[in-house]
């Protein structure tokens, strides 16, 4: 499997760290920000580069929501992992259809299961190259 740029949302420290070092020990290149308006700039910063968003939902300046919307309005098929203690009513499906553009979006829940996150960035960034290609 190839190297993924992987973009982190997380404004706890400690599960950002956690989720850091998860990622970069299964090979990928980690950007960190601890909120909403920083993951903005830097995913707007990385372009095409970036291959996969992990995101939390509640964060402070700029939810993970409006994060995702504010992307795939640039991007329709950017691959997005939402990580949540919240999820929306509607989970994932009510997330897709209101995140806009049409990228693969998958929803865990905190506390993380890290094989799941493992297997859930795989997968978006598959399904999101898959659609590149096309």
């Amino acid at each position: 499997m190839m190297a993924l740029r992987v973009l982190i949302a997380e404004d706890e420290a400690l599960v950002a760290m956690s989720l850091h070092d998860l990622l970069e020990a299964d090979g990928h290149e980690i950007e960190l920000a601890f909120d909403g308006v920083a993951a903005l700039a830097m995913a707007r910063r990385l372009g095409t580069a970036l291959d996969v968003l992990v995101t939390d939902l509640n964060m402070p300046h700029l939810g993970g929501e409006a994060l995702i919307l504010n992307l795939r309005a640039e991007r329709p098929s950017l691959p997005v992992v939402v990580v949540t203690g919240s999820p929306p009513p509607g989970g994932a499906a009510s997330l897709r259809e209101g995140s806009g553009g049409n990228g693969p979006l998958v929803l865990l829940h905190k506390p993380i299961d890290y094989q799941a996150l493992l297997a859930a960035v795989r997968e978006v960034a598959h399904i999101g190259s898959q659609m590149a290609a096309e």
